[in-house]
């Protein structure tokens, strides 16, 4: 009855406590049958994390699912000691990895492991592909490589995994970025110059963030045409309602017994569908020597009109079409502007920490003698050591990725254990960014968000033989020990575009404005908070973690 009672009580006010007591009759029987078919004699497996609540069979599930924040804490504490654990995720045998070293093996290229379960999952959940359309990525055993894994071929002759995989890294040449971050800073200085010179305003930064920040960003990405079409304001109210049942549909019962969290992704999806049935065919190929620019103002970035030509021409369906391109909108925006927001908010509250970012923001602008207008240097803001730290630590501490991926060989060797086939691995970087060993200072603990942890101090002399310090961005733990935007093979594509976009944004509010805090808000921006923002613990394992609270600010624009 206590049992009973700890699965009850954990699901009250949980987006998952129907779909919890549906399946509980018919999970706990799948469970005991498939914990007694996988017991594998003689075999050296890691320790197991014992069930949350002492509730057999199901207890870390439930945990994992409707507080995966907890059991990322709870698992992080029994892995001070130990790289690996293993539970049951449903009927399924999962581990959690920790560790450099076991990290990597999960990064580098391997036949043993694979990220395509996932993103099948990803197109048939949140990005509403057909049936026939996951069909063939799923048929397809090649890889995401140049060269097909041996032995494998494609059904048809395409190789689905390998094409996308090209279309996306495209997305992180330097061209594509470049014009990105140039159109996303045009848009974005187009909206912070409607406030008046000189005169205060109060402002609600996060809501500014969520508005403004990723108006700027899908424009830059798609052109002009999706706002003219469904407004800006009507696909930003769907955009971030969607953005908040994203887990809901990942491990959500189907429509017709829940069927709130795919209404709102029905009406996000919708808008994708209608712009791309209305809209692109009518822009042509971007072969077409009218269209052989790298920012089109109807279709947006060249990476963009190529990637969903490549999807027309091996035969997916414009369900796939539509769908990619609202899961480019989630990757767009549902991690950068958490991101911003909390570095913002941070900076806000911190005088020193403001002056030091708005001086060195200030000497990556340049002035146009022509038209007197300002402009951005990139490459100098990107050498900015005290913004790229602050960049650095906001990611450390507020992204929780559970980078999955499942053994897809005879068993995968991780840690010192060969973990079973169909398994699946994870490595939270909720437990590796927060790894005291490879993060602390004498002064600061890894749990701390610390502006300068990335900050170190060179000694500098002059011609004259004085010596000072100059500051230096050094990532304060290797790179094994951060991975925000995932590793190996699929690895966000985004990932350059978005730190531009981030430390652009967050240099252009600082030299354009004077802020001040006034108090925090409710999310919704209409009543005072008793406290300050703290992260929004239902996004734990999925990616940027946002504030629960908003921060109203007075400012004055100064420029």
């Amino acid at each position: 009855m206590d049992a009973i009672n700890g699965i009850v009580n954990a699901f009250r006010g949980n987006p998952f406590y129907f779909s919890a007591i549906f399946l509980l009759p018919l999970l706990l029987p799948v469970l005991a049958s498939r914990v007694v078919s996988n017991r594998r004699a003689n075999v050296r497996e890691p320790w197991k994390l014992p069930n949350w609540k002492g509730i057999p069979l199901i207890g870390n599930t439930i945990e994992y699912l409707v507080n995966n924040s907890s059991f990322i804490t709870r698992t992080a504490l029994a892995m001070q000691t130990r790289d690996i654990v293993q539970f049951y995720l449903g009927p399924i045998r999962a581990y959690l990895v920790s560790g450099p070293q076991n990290v990597q093996a999960l990064f580098r290229k391997s036949a043993s492991v694979s990220a395509d379960k996932f993103s099948l999952m990803t197109m048939d959940a949140l990005m509403c592909y057909s049936k026939e359309d996951i069909a063939k990525f799923a048929s397809d055993k090649t890889g995401r490589l140049a060269e097909a894994k041996e032995g494998a071929v494609a059904p048809d002759g395409t190789r689905y995994w390998f094409g996308m995989h090209h279309h996306m890294k495209t997305l992180s040449q330097i061209t594509s970025t470049s014009v990105l971050t140039d159109k996303f800073l045009e848009f974005f200085d187009e909206r912070v110059q409607v406030y008046p010179l000189g005169e205060p305003v109060t402002v609600n930064l996060y809501n500014f963030m969520r508005t403004q920040m990723a108006g700027a960003a899908i424009r830059a990405l798609v052109g002009d045409a999706l706002f003219a079409r469904v407004g800006e304001e009507n696909l930003l109210d769907a955009f971030w309602a969607y953005d908040s049942v994203v887990i809901n549909l990942m491990y959500a019962l189907p429509k017709w017994i829940d069927p709130k969290p795919w209404k709102i992704r029905a009406r996000a999806y919708g808008m994708c569908l209608e712009w791309l049935k209305q809209d692109f065919d009518a822009v042509g190929s971007p072969e077409s020597e009218e269209n052989d620019v790298d920012w089109h103002p109807v279709m947006g970035l060249r990476f963009l009109r190529e990637y969903l030509v490549w999807y027309k021409k091996v035969g997916l369906s414009d369900d796939a079409r539509a769908g990619n391109f609202l899961g480019f909108l989630l990757g767009l925006n549902a991690n950068t502007i958490p991101i911003a927001g909390w570095a913002l908010m941070e900076i806000v509250q911190d005088r020193q920490l403001w002056r030091a970012v708005q001086e060195e923001a200030e000497s990556a602008f340049e002035v146009n003698p022509g038209t007197g207008k300002r402009k951005l240097n990139i490459h100098k803001m990107m050498g900015l050591p005290i913004l790229q730290s602050v960049y650095a630590e906001t990611l450390r501490v507020h992204v929780s990725v559970n980078v999955t991926r499942e053994v897809v060989g005879e068993s995968a060797s991780i840690a010192g254990y060969q973990l079973p086939r169909n398994s699946l691995i994870q490595a939270p970087t909720r437990i590796a960014h927060f790894n005291e060993k490879a993060w602390a200072t004498a002064d600061h603990s890894a749990s701390e968000f610390w502006p300068y942890r990335h900050v170190k101090y060179a000694n500098i002399q002059d011609e004259n033989g004085e010596k000072t310090e100059k500051p230096e961005f050094v990532l304060a733990a290797g790179p094994n020990d951060f991975f925000p935007y995932g590793g190996g093979v699929s690895i966000c594509p985004g990932r350059h575009f978005a730190k531009q976009e981030i430390m652009a944004t967050i240099a252009v509010m600082v030299t354009t404005f004077e802020i001040e805090m006034v108090e925090w808000m409710s999310f919704d921006g209409k009543t005072k908070s008793d406290r300050p923002a703290q992260e929004n613990a239902k996004y734990s394992g999925s990616a940027s973690m946002p504030p629960d609270r908003d921060m109203k600010v007075r400012w004055i624009r100064r420029v």
